[in-house]
């Protein structure tokens, strides 16, 4: 098998990619034994590859971590253009290096088992979800008629009926006004 990113071959014996799609849910049953779902979407797809690097061959393990530990401009982590037959597969594209890149001795075999993990970058449901048209905020409003302001002199507005207690707080509230020379 094959692994080709940005055209660069990933050298190495007994190579081996499992691919992953995550589909997100949440169980909606509660304490019920009911069997309800919610889809919450597809998480990017994840490629999981394995391989041995003789010890002879350092300069491959050199070359991969090269790779991985590549950047683009503001430091971002490399997109890598992928050729494989499972990512092809699996509709993957593009990728990007994730979490861990290990490479163990195994001294019988005399050469490093390496694994590290590729992660989708700009997937298919990602570019749709971004091509989608957002949805409007819409301002929501109760029903009725909005306030506008105290009644008398100072609102300028049509009078509102007071009730007995409000026109005792209103009395009390002139009297407590301060008086302006």
């Amino acid at each position: 098998m094959t692994l080709l990113l940005n055209g660069e071959k990933v050298q190495g014996k007994g190579l081996k990619v499992m691919a992953t799609l995550t589909i997100e849910s949440e169980d909606l049953s509660g304490q019920t034994s009911n069997t309800a779902q919610a889809h919450k979407g597809f998480k990017p797809k994840t490629l999981s590859v394995t391989l041995m690097i003789p010890y002879r061959d350092e300069s491959d393990l050199r070359n991969l971590m090269r790779l991985a530990s590549s950047t683009a401009g503001g430091g971002q982590l490399t997109v890598y253009r992928i050729v494989n037959r499972t990512a092809s597969a699996f509709g993957v594209r593009e990728v990007q290096f994730r979490d861990n890149v290990n490479a163990n001795e195994d001294d019988s075999l005399r050469a490093w088992r390496v694994q590290f993990n590729l992660i989708e970058k700009l997937s298919i449901p990602e570019r749709v979800e971004q091509r989608s048209p957002s949805n409007p905020v819409v301002q929501q409003s109760a029903p009725g008629q909005p306030v506008s302001g105290t009644s008398g002199s100072d609102g300028g507005s049509a009078p509102v009926e007071m009730d007995g207690f409000e026109k005792v707080l209103k009395s009390v509230d002139d009297w407590l006004k301060p008086v302006t020379p």
